[in-house]
């Protein structure tokens, strides 16, 4: 559901300009050469890349997202890196993701090679069913214990953040709304745009906590201010990026703005935020083991990862300018992962906010 591609299409940006850096002077002395990352089995990017080359070259990966596009550019890096290597790249809402895998696995015409998705529960469903194949890829040491599996069945991949966004052109920063009371202020009357929390878990959580905090009149004082609710948690970023609307929470976006970008994001200054650890896995019956590894591996490995636009996945990894490490902020993703697990409030709190808000109306994201 939520979307890695545009913060991996640039990380990809960052990682090749890296590699052209400038000739030192003559009298300086080098620098050691940086360690060539190995998975658990002792194999480098290029190991894993022969291998996969060797089975036939091709990969195929269900992302979870809310826009078609948002796989473009990570199908584009993997492919220049790898010549030779063509992989599938099937975007689309987790929630169906879990079910299209389901139905493959039931009729046992498994497509899928790597699954990365928002539905934690899913991870710790197949990895319990003996679905994933045990794999520790490249940057495996570096990822915290709390977002991976001791056996190497599944493994965060990029974390993740929801909170605020606003339009700078139609908000002055300080009037940006940091905690979940700013959206009550007069001035955003009919000005907001929000993703149905009952039709998305990550935007459901933020919804949880903005009642556990708020209270449940708190939904009536914000539909009373005037909302747009919307499918996906592209969209609403969308709308306020195109000057539609001012503001919008449960989405994602650059820690640092990129300049030209309409679009501010903003962190709660005392509220609690998500953020998450986009979990992937390899299963146990993929046609593509080889170009699995290889893509795992790729998306963990230092280059990849040096420059989030977000928290750091890796813990050798720093956040990006003026943010602090993840556990200085109000934030869990251990919480959002035992949120996950328990389906049945999972399930109870959808019912809840479709009473509060109304049905989810409109098209899939996937297809506006």
């Amino acid at each position: 559901m939520s979307n890695p591609f545009e913060r991996r299409r640039m990380l990809l940006a960052t990682a090749v300009s890296l590699a052209c850096a400038a000739t030192l002077p003559a009298l300086a002395q080098a620098p050691a050469p940086a360690a060539v990352e190995r998975d658990g089995a002792g194999q480098t990017l290029q190991d894993l890349y022969q291998a996969a080359l060797k089975e036939g070259g091709t990969l195929t990966v269900y992302a979870g997202g809310d826009e078609v596009t948002q796989g473009f550019g990570i199908k584009a890096g993997f492919e220049k890196q790898f010549p030779g290597m063509k992989v599938d790249i099937v975007v689309d809402l987790s929630k169906y993701h879990d079910a299209r895998i389901e139905e493959e696995l039931l009729r046992k015409d498994l497509k899928v090679d790597v699954a990365h998705l928002q539905t934690l529960h899913d991870f710790d469903d197949w990895a319990a069913r003996g679905l994933l194949l045990p794999y520790k890829p490249i940057g495996w040491e570096q990822i915290p214990a709390a977002y991976k599996d001791p056996q190497g069945r599944f493994t965060g991949l990029v974390m993740l953040t929801f909170a605020n966004s606003y339009n700078k052109n139609l908000v002055p920063a300080d009037k940006a709304p940091r905690d979940y009371a700013d959206f009550l202020k007069p001035e955003f009357k009919n000005r907001i745009v929000i993703a149905y929390p009952h039709d998305d878990d990550a935007v459901l959580y933020v919804f949880d906590k903005i009642v556990q905090k708020h209270g449940i009149g708190f939904i009536e004082k914000l539909q009373a201010n005037g909302v747009q609710w919307v499918r996906g948690t592209q969209t609403p970023r969308d709308a306020v990026e195109a000057g539609k609307y001012a503001v919008s929470t449960g989405t994602s976006g650059n820690f640092v703005p990129v300049e030209s970008s309409s679009v501010r994001f903003v962190l709660p200054t005392n509220d609690p935020f998500l953020t998450w650890a986009q979990t992937g896995a390899i299963f146990k019956d993929a046609r593509h083991p080889a170009a699995a590894k290889l893509y795992v591996s790729w998306t963990l490995s230092l280059p990849a990862s040096s420059n989030p636009r977000q928290f750091p996945i890796r813990k050798d990894v720093a956040p990006p300018a003026g943010f602090k490490p993840l556990d200085q902020y109000n934030t869990s993703p251990e919480d959002f992962h035992a949120f996950m697990r328990d389906r049945a409030r999972v399930e109870r709190l959808k019912s809840l906010f479709e009473r509060l808000i109304g049905p989810v109306q409109g098209i899939s994201p996937l297809k506006d």
